[in-house]
């Protein structure tokens, strides 16, 4: 007999898709071709990323969990008006019984991206295991990635697996999505890249927050700023705390902290340390300063200078521009 012309047939046990109550009818599912049936005996488990329905049948598309690409297992016309897309199942290798994995309610966000189809969601459950499933856009447009998250699931139409993300093709699936998302413990706070590593331009870093992107002067009320030039390794800029005084820092960055010279230009400045002894400039340590030389009466200089900026962060460069020099 030819194998390749055939088709096994496999009637389905009574557990089938019990947590979806789905009837049982003799030969309601059958595996398509030899290549799919064998690539159905290598796993036992699989998620559904497409559905075809036809009058009178309907062909579930299968990607196998384990690797192997996808098969096709055919079933009767009524399994294609259930929520399958996106679902993981459990089946034997025979095809004798098939049932729906339930989807975690508490995991943890591994993941999120938007494809042609729909959100692509990673999570992690309370075991550590990671299971793909599908969501609405809007659920990647919020910051979940690396949130323990308790999680709610509806049915909804997305866009055939066939139509290849061709949105005018006119034809859908039926799938379980990520319906809403309630954040148990909040992702952590970005890592932001050192200084060292940005590449060559103008900057302004402050240790204050703000809910906006885009942070104006008058916003600025408090705290210490640092705008400054970056060219490789050489910075040159005017660190600041709000109201208080200011120093003109140049020298070398690593990672986070500047190594130079530095220029206080202020009415009745005064040196802080004339010797070897580092001394803060300012309410706290972010600045230190030695070796000072008083220039004139408005005028002091620093020959060797410490600034961390560890605790300030990124905001928008802003209207003005640093200096070139000290």
């Amino acid at each position: 007999m030819n194998k390749t012309a055939s088709v096994y047939k496999k009637s389905v046990g009574t557990s089938i898709l019990l947590a979806l109550g789905l009837s049982v009818s003799a030969s309601l599912f059958t595996v398509k071709g030899a290549k799919a049936q064998q690539s159905a005996i290598g796993t036992t488990i699989g998620t559904i990323v497409g559905i075809d329905e036809s009058e009178s049948a309907c062909s579930l598309i299968v990607a196998n969990n384990g690797g192997g690409g996808t098969f096709t297992l055919a079933a009767g016309a009524e399994i294609c008006e259930k929520a399958l897309a996106g679902q993981r199942i459990q089946y034997t290798p025979e095809i004798t019984q098939l049932e729906v994995i339930p989807a975690p309610t508490v995991a943890t966000v591994m993941s999120a991206e938007s494809g042609d189809r729909i959100c692509y969601v990673s999570l992690q459950d309370a075991n550590g295991q990671v299971t793909n499933h599908y969501a609405g856009f809007n659920i990647c447009a919020q910051n979940l990635v690396g949130a323990q998250v308790r999680l709610t699931y509806n049915t909804g139409n997305i866009l055939d697996y066939s139509c290849q993300g061709d949105i005018g093709c006119g034809k859908s699936d039926l799938a379980q999505l990520i319906a809403s998302v309630e954040v148990i413990t909040p992702p952590p706070a970005p890592t932001r890249l050192p200084i060292s590593s940005l590449p060559d331009g103008n900057y302004r870093f402050w240790n204050g927050s703000s809910p906006n992107a885009v942070v104006s002067d008058s916003e600025i009320t408090g705290g210490a700023l640092f705008l400054f030039q970056k060219r490789g390794n050489n910075i040159t800029g005017i660190f600041g705390y709000f109201d208080q005084e200011a120093l003109c820092v140049q020298g070398q960055v690593n990672e986070d902290t500047v190594t130079g010279t530095s220029v206080q230009n202020l009415s009745g400045a005064r040196v802080i340390s004339t010797g070897e002894t580092f001394k803060n400039f300012g309410p706290d340590s972010s600045v230190q300063v030695r070796r000072g030389r008083q220039i004139d009466s408005n005028t002091v200089r620093y020959s060797s200078t410490l600034l961390n900026l560890t605790g300030l962060n990124r905001i928008n460069a802003g209207p003005r521009l640093p200096p070139s020099r000290c």
